[in-house]
């Protein structure tokens, strides 16, 4: 029976008026089948590989969230050890990652407040700086100010970049006492009397970081404005450090009145390139570019987003840092 079938199959079915060759129905048939075997094939393909293809994207996606969730707990802890005024930290956009930070002040203004603020913004730059320093994973924070009900006073964005890669340590000529002696000698205080001039060592998650503080009390808002002395201190800090004296990354200088008011609240980080201040009313603004930022704003600071911020809120109040 099989040999008979065969043989039909690939036979020739000959007629009385000519010969030729017709196939067999069956073959039509098996042909129509692989192709539709074929097609059934290639969708299933298909299929698999969009699964892998979103099953990939959404263990990428995973990743990425729990990576930005363990920067806001590693910025958080950090933020808490020195003790800012902290109410959060949450990841507020994945790509590229930005984290926001919540500071609550109260509303009632004043030099102090002022002060704080510049100090705690200062804090959550380098901090938020350093989580790139081995690796560049952190691309903006955001900062919220709001009062203790909850009101949001002012906000403000500032992107980071990638640093260029660290060199090996260099070698300073100055020890740290050789380093304040030295610094002592070339600051020119003027007419101010000087209250507080001291270079201190302090660890900054496990950094060592090297910070002058100097404070002055002057005469008065006269004298203060013709002297200036807060013009010195970059020009003074950079050169300890290209001239490799000794490793200075943060100066802070404060100027106060005689009856302890204060003037001048400045800042200047060199391993982040930053100055900030803030200043009385009646201090002389020649002494910085001009037009001027917004008192201790960056360059790196954004307009208002052109989305609802936060999310799900009124439009933020202001950019200024000191609400």
């Amino acid at each position: 029976m099989c040999i008979s079938i065969c043989v039909l199959l690939y036979t020739p079915i000959y007629s009385n008026v000519s010969t030729s060759f017709q196939p067999c129905p069956l073959i039509f048939f098996n042909q129509g089948k692989k192709r539709a075997v074929n097609k059934k094939h290639l969708w299933m393909v298909g299929v698999s590989v969009f699964l892998v293809a979103l099953l990939s994207l959404l263990v990428f996606w995973r990743v990425k969230a729990d990576k930005g969730q363990q920067l806001a707990e590693q910025l958080s802890q950090s933020l808490q050890s020195e003790e800012l005024p902290l109410q959060s930290v949450r990841v507020a956009d994945q790509s590229p990652l930005t984290l926001e930070i919540t500071l609550e002040y109260s509303t009632q203004d004043s030099p102090e407040r002022k002060a704080e603020i510049l100090r705690d913004r200062h804090a959550v730059q380098w901090h938020c700086a350093q989580l790139n320093r081995e690796n560049y994973q952190l691309g903006s924070y955001i900062v919220l100010i709001q009062n203790p009900s909850g009101q949001q006073l002012s906000w403000e964005q500032n992107f980071l970049y990638p640093g260029d890669a660290e060199d090996s340590p260099e070698q300073y000529s100055l020890n740290l006492s050789e380093a304040n002696d030295y610094l002592r000698e070339a600051f020119l205080a003027g007419s101010a009397q000087v209250e507080r001039f001291e270079l201190i060592e302090e660890q900054k998650d496990g950094v060592p970081v090297h910070t002058l503080t100097i404070q002055l009390v002057e005469p008065d808002l006269e004298t203060l404005n013709r002297e200036l002395p807060m013009t010195q201190i970059e020009r003074l800090i950079m050169e300890v450090n290209e001239q490799k004296l000794f490793p200075v990354d943060i100066c802070w200088l404060e100027i106060m009145g005689p009856k302890g008011e204060t003037w001048v609240d400045y800042l200047y980080d060199y391993s982040l390139s930053a100055m900030n201040w803030w200043i009385a009313d009646g201090v002389s603004t020649e002494w910085f570019p001009h037009p001027a930022p917004l008192p201790n704003q960056e360059q790196t600071a954004t307009p208002a987003p052109s989305r609802l911020y936060p999310l799900g809120t009124a439009q933020p109040t202001a950019v200024n840092p000191y609400p």
